[in-house]
């Protein structure tokens, strides 16, 4: 896990990141006795670039003194935002016109996920198709794998082509 050195070291901001993390599957004494560190201290170290604990919530915010300092807060990460669009507004419009002219091919999880077992089948296919769907694969979809897309084929197949009475509500 993470040693009580290696937390105390840790800027503000991501000790919140990281116990925030920690708090969807443990409550605070856990976490204090994860990183070995007495509750007491853990809160008072907590508190440290203003956080506050929300119970309800069980999470940490940054906690603003004012109006005026959470309008500028907010501000700022408007600012932020609009940067990093300004920055990167080519490729944005790259994706935009990719996913318009192409639209989005989204792989279902279970085609990546790393407890998928994978198993080498041999099957007969038309060559002219197989030909056609390599081509497509390759004018379109170069950064994916045939056989992530030909799994994905599958899966739409048997989506698509399910009977009416066998489908999901």
């Amino acid at each position: 896990m993470m040693n009580k050195e290696k937390f105390i070291g840790m800027s503000p901001e991501e000790r919140v990141q990281v116990v925030n993390k920690l708090l969807q599957n443990h409550d605070l004494k856990e976490i204090s006795n994860l990183v070995k560190i007495p509750s007491s201290s853990f809160s008072k170290i907590m508190r440290e670039g203003d956080y506050i604990y929300h119970k309800a919530d069980k999470k940490y915010y940054p906690f603003i003194r004012s109006e005026e300092g959470r309008v500028k807060k907010s501000l700022s990460r408007d600012n932020d935002e609009i940067a990093f669009i300004e920055r990167n507004v080519d490729t944005l419009k790259k994706v935009i016109k990719q996913f318009e002219e192409q639209g989005l091919l989204l792989l279902d999880k279970r085609i990546y996920s790393k407890d998928a077992k994978f198993i080498n089948k041999s099957i007969r296919m038309n060559n002219d198709v197989y030909k056609q769907f390599t081509g497509f694969c390759e004018d379109f979809y170069p950064h994916l794998k045939t056989q992530d897309l030909i799994a994905q084929a599958l899966i739409d197949a048997m989506i698509r082509y399910k009977p009416e009475n066998e489908r999901e509500q």
